[in-house]
């Protein structure tokens, strides 16, 4: 049921985006696709097409704004409701912006965020911990390696932060490969500017 349900949110989402793609300033069309990401699990859905209305939209649409980022305040992390915030009464964002996803159609994320942020979002760092974190507990070392290649390849210190605390919940000690990797994704952060 609930799959069904995350489904036709998807769909809505899809139709909604094709609908901007024709027409960007149909503001019933933006509204509609940001319920609809509503739907969806996550913040990124949610992000991108409030970015894509911000893009649209400048501070003669302020209520419009303002309302879109009421709907949306609960989904967001608190430094991008900030950004949202700041920007309501503002001309539109442009079209390449840290405050677009990969679920935007009309803005562009900025190169201008972390590698991490570019090569995964925050939804999917966490998803990833949470399966290597039942990778541990079920001892699928195979599990284990993709997750912590992906760490290292991504840079992805959220995903590892999240799953490491788990992992010493249980453990005494990190084992060897998760110290390994570790190490390495402190190396790469001393090394980034």
């Amino acid at each position: 049921m609930a799959a069904d349900r995350m489904w036709r949110a998807r769909q809505a989402v899809r139709q909604h985006a094709r609908q901007l793609l024709r027409q960007p300033r149909d503001v019933g069309a933006h509204l509609a696709r940001l319920h609809a990401s509503l739907e969806l699990p996550g913040a990124e859905p949610v992000q991108g097409a409030l970015a894509d209305l911000f893009m649209q939209f400048g501070a003669d649409e302020q209520e419009l704004k303002r309302s879109a980022v009421q709907l949306a305040q609960g989904r967001l992390a608190p430094h991008v409701l900030r950004g949202f915030e700041a920007r309501v009464s503002q001309a539109a964002i442009p079209r390449i912006t840290p405050l677009a996803t990969r679920w935007s159609v009309l803005s562009r994320p900025s190169a201008d965020i972390s590698t991490r942020a570019r090569r995964c979002s925050v939804d999917d760092s966490r998803l990833l911990a949470e399966q290597a974190t039942a990778a541990w507990a079920a001892g699928d070392l195979a599990a284990q390696q993709e997750f912590l290649h992906h760490c290292v390849t991504c840079r992805d210190n959220l995903a590892f932060m999240l799953a490491r605390r788990a992992v010493l919940r249980t453990a005494a000690v990190l084992p060897e490969e998760w110290q390994a990797v570790s190490l390495q994704l402190e190396q790469s952060n001393e090394a980034t500017p």
